[in-house]
């Protein structure tokens, strides 16, 4: 694919694209030198919210953001540790942010990502799929109107509604996953996904890793970052939500960004 098909093109060398939104919070820094952006958690207490990011969905509302298929995303990133040893969650790729700050689900979950949890989560909605680690995958929520998002939230507070409600939300999405234990997440890697209408494909230093039909076709907003989130969610689990502590400094280095065209 050739750079005239560029929609964003980032090499860090002078600071960051005027697109990215840079967002730090607790114990996090966002960090830069010549050819690198750096997304840092340093000694993150338990539950207080530390997150590193870098993303443009915040600057639309999150049924009008900017980007879907057809797009091809080009990342090149390492992390400071191996999965098992990094705390939290981090990655990069497209979402719709469907969370408000009270934690109640604004819209259908909706994303397309390259997407890492430490063994503190255990968050998969494919049954039978290990529920932390290193994948490739998303989630197709499509759109539901706002009274049947309010109706779900409601129900979720009741106490063992949770449950149904996962049930519920399982039939109504299409979701796939990969786990990609083989990769060495401390090394350079180039990550592409090519967001179809139709299917999704994952690669990994220009080798695909994954390919699954029904992606999202909703819009969607890109995102980077790290975190010291914790979450158990998915088909039969117990919901449950932590912030975790990170007694040590820990990151993730990206030296390219690409949003193209197909």
């Amino acid at each position: 694919m050739s750079n005239s098909s560029a929609l964003i093109q980032d090499h860090f060398v002078n600071g960051f694209h005027p697109r990215w939104v840079r967002f730090a919070i607790g114990h996090s820094a966002i960090e830069h030198e010549a050819g690198i952006a750096r997304l840092v958690i340093d000694g993150a207490v338990a539950n207080e919210l530390s997150d590193a990011e870098i993303d443009d969905h915040r600057t639309a509302p999150r049924w009008d953001l900017h980007w879907a298929p057809p797009l091809t995303l080009t990342v090149r990133a390492r992390f400071s540790h191996p999965a098992g040893e990094l705390i939290g969650t981090a990655g990069f790729g497209f979402w719709n942010d469907p969370f408000d700050w009270t934690g109640n689900v604004q819209a259908p979950p909706n994303a397309i990502w390259f997407f890492y949890a430490s063994p503190h989560s255990d968050m998969s909605f494919v049954r039978g799929l290990r529920g932390h680690g290193w994948r490739a995958g998303f989630l197709n929520g499509g759109k539901r109107d706002p009274v049947t998002m309010a109706v779900g939230n409601a129900l979720f507070k009741v106490p063992g509604m949770d449950k149904l409600v996962f049930a519920t939300a399982e039939k109504m999405m299409q979701a796939q996953e990969c786990l990609l234990d083989e990769i060495d997440m401390t090394q350079w890697h180039e990550y592409k996904i090519e967001w179809c209408t139709h299917e999704a494909i994952f690669s990994i230093d220009a080798q695909e890793r994954f390919r699954a039909p029904h992606p999202p076709n909703v819009p969607l907003g890109f995102v980077a970052w790290v975190d010291n989130n914790a979450t158990t969610m998915g088909p039969g689990k117990e919901f449950s939500f932590a912030r975790v502590a990170v007694p040590f400094r820990e990151w993730m280095e990206v030296s390219f960004i690409k949003i193209a065209k197909q």
